[in-house]
């Protein structure tokens, strides 16, 4: 977790859920944390009960009525979609007013209909990733999925729900980054980011796919002069500044970043947030700090969220980032910290230095 929205009145962070609503999925990807992880068997074998859910749903707004805070949840998998009660759970989130809500799925199962119903219940936000140009996707998805994306982009845009594309980086794809930053411009998606991959899960034997420190830098300042060229050309694409190595080239190159794609009403706070703006939970209700750092931290509805976010001993030990190596002694510690994850699946170890710095 690098990015968090803020309330932009108040300043305050907004409590994020990132709900992983279910583990089923239409795709294998040669990346995904989910399979491959200790905790996927489990996923697929316990997933929440509709009663479950809702009881979470009242335990966030409790929880950010107590914290007084906004939030906000993602739904995510697995693909959401194929979850077959997701709709009730989008109707009671909806009822209990926790928005912005945002999507990151597959684009199989979604068609305009379906996009309608989504809107309908306050999703304004839906996210499909893109990992290169046709044959690049392809490879690490399934076949046709590329083209099938591009189509639930059109769906979307039709729909009016912000189409947002991720992209998921590595040596593999690297050179497909700016072309695929082209694409998002020329069919109008509302935003695009990118992050590194994490090499856990089915990507654990990817270490060797980590972008040489200096060579990132570079790619990091092409990317920028494509973004500003975009704008100049009065692109309305939004493009992110996910990934929080890009702290070390703002100040030296004088980056702008406000442009990342946030809801109307909303800032942006970046360095990692592990501890400090949310959590993360999987298909059987076990929470970790992020997502993509396969630590479990609690348990839910077993446990309260409160009691997890301001109770869990191992969550109050990943929130020691002065044990940090090397990070807590530089300038950017504060917006920065690097990437956590990262760290951890590349040394074992969450207090390592990123492997993509080149301080």
């Amino acid at each position: 977790m690098c990015v968090c929205l803020t309330d932009s009145k108040t300043g305050q962070p907004v409590f994020s859920l990132q709900w992983h609503i279910t583990a089923k999925c239409d795709q294998k990807c040669t990346h995904c944390y989910m399979y491959g992880s200790p905790f996927y068997e489990s996923e697929t074998k316990n997933e929440l009960s509709l009663s479950d859910c809702k009881a979470i749903i009242d335990d966030f707004s409790d929880t950010i009525r107590d914290l007084s805070r906004k939030g906000c949840i993602y739904f995510t998998g697995g693909d959401p979609l194929l979850r077959e009660d997701f709709f009730e759970i989008l109707k009671y989130t909806a009822k209990r007013n926790l928005y912005p809500i945002g999507i990151a799925g597959n684009s199989y199962h979604l068609d305009y209909d379906t996009a309608m119903r989504l809107k309908e219940y306050g999703v304004s936000m839906y996210q499909i990733s893109l990992d290169g140009l046709s044959d690049t996707h392809d490879r690490f998805r399934k076949p046709g999925s590329f083209k099938d994306a591009l189509r639930a982009f059109e769906v979307l845009n039709k729909a009016g729900i912000d189409s947002m594309c991720m992209f998921t980086l590595s040596k593999q794809n690297m050179d497909q980054l700016i072309p695929v930053i082209k694409l998002a411009a020329e069919i109008g998606l509302a935003g695009f980011d990118f992050d590194r991959v994490v090499p856990v899960g089915s990507a654990k034997n990817l270490k060797d796919q980590t972008i040489e420190p200096l060579e990132y830098k570079e790619l990091l300042l092409k990317v920028n002069e494509e973004y500003k060229s975009l704008r100049a050309k009065g692109c309305k694409t939004r493009f992110g500044y996910k990934d929080n190595l890009w702290v070390l080239v703002q100040d030296e190159k004088g980056i702008e970043s406000s442009q990342n794609p946030v809801p109307g009403g909303f800032g942006i706070k970046r360095g990692c947030l592990i501890g400090y703006a949310g959590l993360a939970v999987l298909a059987d209700g076990k929470v970790m700090a992020c997502r993509r750092l396969p630590i479990i931290i609690g348990k839910l509805p077993q446990q309260k969220i409160w009691d997890i976010f301001l109770e869990s001993s191992v969550l109050e030990e990943l929130r020691r980032f002065d044990k940090l190596e090397k990070c807590s002694s530089c300038d950017n510690f504060e917006h920065c910290k690097g990437c956590r994850a990262v760290a951890y699946g590349y040394y074992g170890s969450y207090y390592s230095k990123d492997p993509g710095c080149w301080l």
